[in-house]
Formats: C-alpha cells, structure tokens, sequence
C-alpha cells in the first residue's frame, strides 16, 4: 500500500529492519518466534503514523527508528495475547503462536515483546510522553477485558461497543502520531490535532474491520471469518441489527448466545446474512462515514502538506 508514497516506505523498511534486529533474546525459541512475527508482513500502519507525524516537524530518521519499531512491537504483543484468549488459529493466513507453539509459549512471548517495547520507548521518550502511550496500552488491556465481560450480551449498546474500541485500537493510533509529533518538536495545539486524528482514524478502522468480517471470506481476510459471531462478541453491525427489534435478538440469543450448540459454517452463513437483511450493515457504514468525517475535519487544519495528503487518503480510504 506504501508504493505510492516511497519516502514513507524507505522509512518503513528501515524500521521493519531495525524491529528483526532488535526483537532478538538469548532465548533461541524466543528469538525464532518473536522474528517470524516481525517478518509475518502487515501493513504497519501504527508505526507509518509515528513517522509521518513526525514529518510535520522536525524529522530525524536516527531518533525516529526505535519509536516507530516500539509502537510496532507494542502492537504485536497484543495481537499475541488476542489470539491466545480467542483461542485464534490463524493470523494473516498464517497459523497464530499459540496454535503453533502452544498457549504458554505464546503468552509468554507476548509478555517478551511488551518488555522489548517499553525499553525501547525508555530510552527515546520524554516522561510525560512515556506515561500517554503506558495509558493506551492499560486501555488496550481494558478493553479486552470489557469485551470478554461482554460476550453474548445482546443487551451489548453502542455506547459499551465504541467505548470498546476507543480503548482497544484508537487509544494505540492516537499514541503513535502523539509520540511522532513529540519527537519531531511539533508545537502542543499540533500534536493533540494528530493525535485527535489517529484516534478518529482508529474508530473507523476497527469500525470497517468489524463490517468486513461480514464481507470477507478467510483466505481474503487471513483470519477465520465469524470468529467474533463464534466467540460471542458482538460488533457494530450486529449491534445495530438487534437494537430495537425484539425479533432479531430473540434469534440472536437462542442462537448465539446457545453454548451448547456448536456453530457450524450455515449457522454462520445465516447469522451474517440476517444481519445485512435488517441494515446492520447499513447503519455500520454510516457511523463509519461520521469518523471517517470527523478524521478528514481535523486533516484539514493541519498544516498543509504531502503528509496532511497522506493523512486524508489513508482515513478516505477506509470507506466500504
């Protein structure tokens, strides 16, 4: 996706370099897992936020490497424990750690990459900085654990489901332009403008992830699809589907909520379909339209640039 714009992707390059060489331990089994995850692709965008934020000020590569690769790693730990608890098979079509390696090994490799990642962060982040991007990644323990606490819960509101992902995926994205518009010196009304902006990119983004599970089949998506349906977590579209329509939860929850019935691929087939019949889908897009607004509002009062461009594309780009 980086082709376009080959001044970011240089840039991406060097930190997918410096995150192999520097997720290494003197543990063999270690290194070998945390250096297949570094190498499993992805289209880092948690670190590309860190460097074009940094791009609205003052850009230095040598200082911006290891927080972009930190924020990198931050991210695959937690895609490490996310597939433990989901009890995932696959990954980017790949088979996950912890069904490769096993649960204990995956957890602890996950608690390897967060450590790796906070000295990382130590050593080239002021305090105050250090103590926002902690803060995120307590919310991202949060808001696992919101989710968990709220499986098969079809009373589950928007506002539960949002505050969710706020914590879950927005929180990480708003960090990462926070920490690049640091490092590059940006003034603080400009910073918080990125971080705003990462942070409305983050609600959309994980907005249209959960609408393209009812889209997407497993081999494009690289991951099994209606695994949420399966594990009893309830996205936006599902949400909108049983809101106000006795009906449909009513299925929902002889159905879904059923820990005796093991769902089948119909089962799943039927479930998604229901849910585009009654619009969840529909309603889905237009909240994922208001973010994407709302990122492309605070786009423009920043700085007018290349990399404002680049901003604006990239949230543009999340529409379904």
């Amino acid at each position: 996706m980086w082709k376009k714009y080959p001044e970011i992707r240089f840039e991406l390059e060097q930190v997918e370099k410096f995150i192999i060489e520097n997720s290494s331990s003197r543990n063999k089994l270690l290194s070998k897992i945390s250096q297949e995850l570094a190498m499993s692709g992805g289209k880092r965008l948690r670190p590309s936020f860190v460097i074009i934020s940094a791009k609205f000020g003052e850009y230095d590569s040598q200082k911006l490497l290891p927080l972009a690769g930190a924020i990198e790693i931050l991210h695959m730990a937690t895609l490490v424990h996310d597939d433990v608890v989901d009890q995932a098979s696959l990954r980017r079509g790949k088979p996950t750690v912890s069904e490769k390696y096993g649960i204990d090994m995956a957890v602890y490799t996950g608690d390897f990459l967060f450590t790796k990642a906070v000295l990382m962060l130590s050593k080239n982040v002021s305090t105050d900085k250090l103590d926002y991007i902690a803060r995120a990644v307590k919310t991202v323990c949060e808001g696992e654990v919101d989710q968990l606490c709220e499986r098969f819960d079809t009373n589950v509101t928007f506002r539960s489901y949002l505050k969710r992902i706020s914590k879950k995926t927005a929180g990480l994205f708003g960090a990462a332009c926070l920490i690049g518009a640091d490092a590059g010196g940006c003034a603080p009304e400009l910073s918080k403008k990125l971080a705003r902006f990462g942070y409305y990119y983050g609600i959309a983004f994980q907005i249209r992830d959960d609408m393209l599970d009812f889209l997407s089949n497993t081999d494009a998506s690289g991951k099994p699809v209606g695994n949420d349906i399966i594990k009893g977590v309830f996205t936006l579209p599902v949400i909108y589907a049983i809101s106000g329509n006795d009906t449909i939860k009513e299925i929902f929850s002889k159905t879904l909520c059923n820990k005796e019935k093991n769902l089948d691929n119909k089962d799943i087939a039927a479930i998604r379909r229901l849910v585009i019949e009654t619009g969840g889908m529909t309603s889905s897009g237009e909240m994922l339209a208001t973010y994407i607004a709302r990122g492309l509002k605070v786009a423009d009062s920043l700085p007018d640039s290349q990399y404002c461009d680049i901003f604006r594309e990239l949230i543009a780009n999340l529409k379904v």
